[in-house]
């Protein structure tokens, strides 16, 4: 009997959701303190809605860390106006390493050295509701940097992009 409780507890321990706790750096209040130190944003932007929106944590800078991707909010009707990438160090503390402005944006990590970007593209005659296609463009690590590769066109902007 007392070995079952034994196994049944480190049966728990390991099952545990605190095991599979996000870093913080993944916390979009984390992300905002970031840009915030960085000069990206400002608490009034925050305060304004214009806040951390869509997160997806992984490492897209090769070196087996967790980082941060991210969407910074508009406030208003512009959607995501914002993305970029925070690097995770060994100590779980980051750096801003790409922040870059865009309009309606999604995001999807491709692996651990690159992910997308998905935005609207208009033609001249098309309301803001009804983009007539999407582009979808790869952001690639080099080692020091991201490098955008060329966009390509899509028709409709898939779903995993813009969900939570």
């Amino acid at each position: 009997m007392r070995a079952s409780l034994t196994l049944a507890i480190l049966t728990l321990a390991v099952l545990s959701p605190a095991a599979e706790a996000r870093p913080p750096l993944c916390a979009p209040e984390v992300i905002e303190s970031n840009l915030v130190g960085a000069g990206h944003l400002t608490q009034e932007d925050i305060d304004a809605d214009a806040g951390v929106n869509l997160v997806r944590c992984g490492d897209v800078t090769g070196d087996g860390a967790t980082d941060a991707l991210f969407t910074v909010a508009s406030g208003g009707t512009a959607g995501d106006t914002h993305f970029g990438v925070i690097e995770g160090g060994a100590d779980g503390a980051g750096e801003v390493v790409l922040y870059k402005q865009g309009y309606k944006v999604g995001l999807a990590r491709r692996n651990a050295k690159a992910f997308d970007v998905m935005q609207p593209h208009y033609a001249s005659a098309d309301a803001n509701c009804c983009p007539s296609s999407y582009r979808q463009t790869r952001y690639t690590w080099t080692g020091t940097r991201f490098k955008a590769g060329k966009a390509k066109r899509l028709e409709s902007a898939p779903a995993k992009f813009y969900r939570p």
